[in-house]
């Protein structure tokens, strides 16, 4: 049986303030723990009800498992629906030498802070083959249990560096590397000409790309809307923005 003061200490790191105390994060539901055997992510400790280990538990052989009932499962996990199994797992370390490279395809995020379209962009990411994000402080933190959720393990895949974007992309000018921006005033992306290389930049959720981050921008793409302007929403949710975005490049090249 896990005691209150264990159940308290996995539940607060829900709370972004006691990942960085602890430097642990919780992995929860069976697709998103498995995913964590096709990852470099190192697992502390995984609860789970019997069934779930009877199953699974040759798959982590090396981990310490810990068998639990339904009742305390629930007790740790965040999500509204029925879990069978939590695991905690390190936070790793950010590469503190980060340095932008030329001819390699990035997405940055601008002030982006719901966490759903976060997880949703890594997976994104992963599946386009873009294994960094760089994103601007105030963006949701990549192990949000909500964004572990929504990235379905994507989240143990991609890189996130948590970066100020104007120094970045000033280096990123400096060595010829193409930003990009999407904006209802830019050039049809379906006849623009693309690098293989280069920035996409996505904005905040309600303001899009920020003022501060717009003026680094070297080219100004649009998604053509493909219905009647007036019958039109005002944008794209980020996410889907940057599916359509990352298929374009990867058709490209």
């Amino acid at each position: 049986m896990l005691s209150k003061n264990r159940i308290k200490q996995i539940n607060s790191l829900q709370i972004k303030k006691f990942r960085a105390e602890y430097g642990l994060f919780i992995a929860e539901g069976t697709k998103v723990v498995l995913e964590l055997c096709r990852s470099n992510m190192r697992i502390k400790e995984i609860f789970a009800v019997p069934e779930w280990v009877s199953q699974y538990a040759e798959k982590f052989s090396n981990t310490a498992i810990t068998t639990v009932t339904a009742e305390e499962v629930r007790k740790l996990s965040a999500m509204t629906t029925a879990c069978s199994v939590v695991a905690e797992v390190y936070v790793p370390e950010q590469n503190k030498d980060f340095k932008i490279q030329k001819d390699k395809l990035y997405i940055a995020l601008d002030s982006v802070r719901d966490p759903g379209n976060i997880g949703t962009i890594l997976r994104i990411a992963n599946w386009f083959g873009i294994d960094t994000v760089i994103a601007s402080p105030d963006c949701v933190d990549q192990f949000n249990p909500k964004v572990v959720q929504a990235s379905m393990g994507s989240a143990f895949r991609v890189n996130i560096q948590y970066l100020e974007l104007p120094k970045i992309f000033s280096d990123a000018k400096n060595l010829g590397i193409e930003i990009y921006g999407t904006f209802l005033n830019g050039e049809n992306i379906y006849k623009s000409t693309l690098s293989k290389g280069g920035i996409i930049v996505l904005g905040n959720e309600g303001h899009g790309i920020l003022p501060e981050t717009e003026k680094y921008i070297t080219r100004r793409l649009n998604i053509p809307c493909g219905c009647n302007p007036e019958l039109a929403p005002e944008s794209l949710n980020v996410s889907s923005a940057t599916a359509i975005v990352c298929n374009e490049f990867a058709r490209r090249f």
